[in-house]
């Protein structure tokens, strides 16, 4: 029976979950300034100067097909470590850390892979609760034209 911890947030009033050992830290957005990087795709909100460190910051809302809000108090950049790189995801608020039973993951629904959503691992029952838990790897790296965005450099910026 393989116990593991998971990070649970919401967006749009639905709750996801992520693996917390793919989570490198939770940041308060409010304290960190985006900038923008022209020409990106829109599930790219930009970057931040994380330690000294550029990290790009992806807007899961968009990804989701979701409304844009307006940046509130309780949004979090969840920073996940993705093919060796650390990138970070806004999301509206971080609710838990829970553990659980992985055996007790139901697979995602037949539809999920007649679309576009690989990321989804599957449905996570926590009580009375359903986690739609994300693959990290597959929902910042997978179909999208930003695949190779986490390897951009500044100086390919400054070009």
């Amino acid at each position: 029976m393989a116990i593991s911890q998971i990070v649970i947030f919401e967006i749009d009033g639905s709750e996801y979950g992520i693996d917390a050992l793919a989570v490198n830290g939770i940041l308060r957005a409010q304290k960190y300034k985006v900038q923008k990087v022209p020409g990106l795709p829109n599930i790219v909100e930009g970057m931040i100067n994380l330690r000294g460190q550029v990290n790009y910051i992806y807007n899961l809302r968009n990804k989701f097909g979701l409304p844009e809000m307006p940046d509130k108090e309780e949004n979090k950049f969840i920073m996940l470590n993705v093919d060796d790189h650390v990138v970070g995801c806004i999301v509206d608020e971080v609710t838990d850390i829970v553990h659980f039973n992985e055996e007790e993951l139901q697979a995602a629904p037949a539809i999920a892979s007649s679309l576009n959503v690989s990321y989804i691992k599957g449905i996570a029952k926590v009580e009375e609760r359903m986690i739609i838990m994300l693959d990290p790897v597959r929902l910042l790296t997978a179909e999208d034209a930003a695949a190779e965005i986490p390897l951009l450099k500044l100086s390919d910026l400054a070009q």
